[in-house]
């Protein structure tokens, strides 16, 4: 099985420290994402068109909808979103990682709550379809407050 396991965190330093964990444990940075990729943030008084990328970026991913409207919103809302692809051998290892406590990730039940009424945005390119097999579902097995697994029959291609 495929997982991509994902968690909010309030700051570049901390999203970047759990990549370069994640790195040091032997994930491929292509499986790494980090949605802003710098340290400035999106926020509000951010372009038109770093809303897109960063909107296209959350896109690519393939997760649910009502989940992606939550990640949408908090790095709209300054957030950094850390999204790792691993199989099932490495699940825990790579929880335990972005679980860290310096780490304060957002709980992910309380974001929802925050930003329900917030409008998904679709990808730029609304002629983009997702293949059924990318499409990420939920995993409660792996999901608790602070962080969420998603799992797929195949894999998402590296960035």
């Amino acid at each position: 099985m495929n997982r991509n396991v994902t968690a909010i965190y309030r700051t570049h330093a901390v999203a970047e420290l759990v990549r370069q964990e994640l790195e040091a444990e032997g994930v491929s940075s292509g499986h790494i994402h980090v949605i802003p990729d710098h340290d400035r943030g999106v926020g509000v008084d951010a372009t038109d068109s770093d809303h897109t990328r960063y909107n296209d970026a959350i896109h690519d991913l393939h997760l649910p909808d009502a989940d992606a409207r939550t990640y949408q919103a908090s790095i709209r809302n300054g957030d950094y979103v850390v999204s790792v692809n691993a199989g099932d051998d490495r699940i825990e290892r790579i929880q335990a990682i972005m679980r860290r406590p310096e780490a304060e990730a957002h709980n992910l039940d309380a974001r929802d709550e925050e930003f329900r009424d917030y409008d998904f945005l679709a990808p730029s390119d609304t002629t983009r379809t997702v293949d059924p097999a990318l499409r990420g579902e939920r995993d409660p097995a792996y999901t608790n407050a602070d962080m969420r697994s998603y799992r797929r029959t195949s894999p998402l291609r590296d960035n």
